[in-house]
């Protein structure tokens, strides 16, 4: 994982500052990399840090390739990763953020108000639908704008004639499902026409992107096949979080690689990753008004520029810790500088392998992640203190 690493540190010591209105949060941003990973070599799962759950990851992929779009249905089964975006895209449905601002001790009260609701049985589960996300264009690519438009054809009818409710309801259920189903064909296509450059997987939608509680960071994927039997997959991501996504990221489309290639009877070879805006998140004000000051980001950026072993990317988060304003209490750990600065006088350890249970892959994606998928050998990631908050 030594090329991830390098990558952290390319964005920290060269990256410019950047202000994201919708996160409200200062980043040091990159725009355009690449890193490739030989899945023969070992499973990529980061080694230096503890925070990347193969079973969170798992369940996510799996809850993508089923085609869903509730974080309900993920937080069931111990999965919060989007919660956040689920609370905020429940607001603008209400029509309260506005009311309720984010980075506020009012939004982050009543979001733990609504993390607990989501617990109970009776939780409406259209109070978790983030729109039509991942998942949905993989399995129902353009379905959105197909109900939008049943939509429209029902209210003009209704308003020159009654409809009953029933007959309305069959009618949307008739077309709920009439996108494209891309996974199904691409699995099809990778089976059929092994020299074909159309095996394409696509989440990126512009008429659906108003309508997601958050536009695709990893947006768009490539397979190819070699040799009659090596899998590559391309992917290329718009908006990398690189301290707390791309980890994830890497491994959720490792495993996918793993999972087409399985059902499709090839080996899985390459992951190469491309990235758009990289960026590393510096937290919300006060904490980020010191890197506003580009003294300040100029002096931290060629502390890391100059910084030769372990002790010294140490040392350089204890002089930002002890110049850089403590974080508000409701804001804690959003800035991700100070864990970079910390993974980075980290070693890389030796990479896992990957062991799928062999089934029909439409039948293994709605297994337990856990109980189908098993990361052996290798060494066990470093633990320590890396739990940051992910900007929604």
């Amino acid at each position: 994982m030594k090329q991830y690493l390098d990558l952290l540190r390319k964005v920290l010591q060269d990256g410019d500052p950047q202000y994201n209105e919708r996160t409200g949060h200062l980043m040091i941003v990159s725009a355009g990399d690449q890193s490739i990973y030989d899945l023969r070599e070992g499973f990529p799962r980061c080694t230096t840090k503890p925070s990347v759950s193969m079973r969170w990851v798992g369940e996510e992929v799996f809850w993508m390739l089923r085609g869903e779009r509730n974080a309900k249905t993920l937080y069931d089964k111990g999965v919060d990763i989007w919660n956040r975006n689920a609370y905020q895209q429940y607001l603008k449905n209400k029509g309260l953020e506005h009311r309720i601002k984010k980075n506020t001790p009012e939004w982050e009260e009543s979001f733990k108000e609504y993390e607990m609701r989501m617990k109970e049985p009776d939780f409406p589960l259209e109070d978790a639908d983030l729109g039509p996300v991942y998942g949905y264009q993989w399995r129902n690519f353009d379905g959105n704008s197909i109900m939008k438009s049943i939509d429209k054809v029902l209210n003009e009818v209704n308003n020159n004639m009654d409809i009953p409710e029933e007959l309305c309801l069959s009618i949307k259920k008739k077309f709920a499902n009439r996108g494209t189903d891309q996974l199904l064909a691409l699995i099809e296509g990778i089976k059929k026409d092994k020299g074909s450059r159309y095996h394409m997987l696509t989440a990126w939608n512009p008429n659906d992107l108003k309508d997601m509680a958050l536009g695709p960071c990893h947006c768009i994927s490539q397979f190819t096949i070699t040799r009659d039997r090596d899998l590559d997959l391309h992917m290329w991501q718009r908006s990398c979080d690189v301290y707390l996504g791309v980890p994830f990221n890497i491994v959720q489309y490792s495993l996918l690689n793993h999972l087409i290639a399985g059902e499709t009877g090839f080996e899985a070879r390459k992951f190469i990753h491309s990235y758009g805006n990289v960026h590393i998140y510096g937290g919300v004000s006060p904490r980020s008004d010191f890197l506003k000051q580009e003294d300040n980001l100029r002096e931290l950026q060629k502390r890391v520029r100059n910084a030769n072993i372990s002790e010294d990317f140490l040392s350089i988060r204890e002089w930002y810790l002890q110049n850089a304003p403590e974080e508000d209490k409701y804001n804690r750990r959003k800035d991700h500088i100070p864990f970079v600065l910390y993974q980075l006088s980290l070693t890389p350890r030796i990479l896992p392998k990957i062991e799928i249970e062999k089934m029909p892959f439409f039948e293994l994606i709605k297994q337990p992640a856990d109980k189908v998928i098993k990361l052996v050998g290798g060494d066990k990631p470093l633990r320590w203190d890396s739990k940051a908050v992910m900007a929604a």
